[in-house]
């Protein structure tokens, strides 16, 4: 149930494909669809992602290749909430919290949410350079590299591709789609 757990949440995910297709975005709504990879020495896993952000919340599901929903991760202002495939629901005051409550170990979701948009969590220091069309971001205890970036017609460019490291994790994230 923990190795499900960590496929679905931190896929901060995706793997080949079959990603579900989420309702259309309302205005000013982003989502993102992708794959992750994850890779800790007690094993791999992976999974596919639909990440939305709306005005009040944000939502990540986390989908096996089939496109059957493993997880579902919702953060608001007032907390996050998960819920996996067998029913089990479990809260807390925020995500990065809720992951270390139900996984013993933690990925920084609330960090990741400004990563997958190409750009450096504001709540703590960081070192960023760019060269040669990628950008790396040193933050938190995490190396991430974001490349291939996808022009956006509103807004800025948003990276097609992260790679995620710290001694004990190795998250690779490919976002096939941002919408809009």
């Amino acid at each position: 149930m923990r190795r499900r757990f960590a496929s679905a949440l931190l896929g901060a995910a995706l793997l080949a494909g079959c990603a579900s297709v989420p309702p259309p975005p309302a205005a000013g709504d982003l989502v993102a669809l992708g794959r992750v990879s994850i890779k800790r020495p007690q094993g791999n896993d992976y999974a596919n992602f639909v990440w939305t952000w709306h005005a009040a919340e944000s939502r990540l599901a986390l989908n096996n290749p089939l496109g059957q929903t493993l997880a579902e991760l919702t953060m608001t202002a007032s907390g996050a909430s998960y819920r996996d495939a067998e029913g089990r629901v479990l809260s807390a005051a925020d995500a990065d919290a809720l992951l270390l409550d139900g996984l013993g170990w933690s990925v920084p979701v609330n960090g990741l949410v400004h990563w997958l948009k190409g750009e450096a969590d504001p709540a703590s220091p960081a070192t960023v350079s760019d060269a040669d069309g990628k950008r790396t971001i040193v933050q938190a205890g995490w190396r991430i590299e974001l490349s291939e970036w996808l022009p956006r017609t509103a807004g800025q460019p948003l990276p097609r591709r992260l790679h995620l490291t710290r001694p004990d994790l190795d998250l690779r994230i490919a976002i096939s789609e941002w919408q809009p």
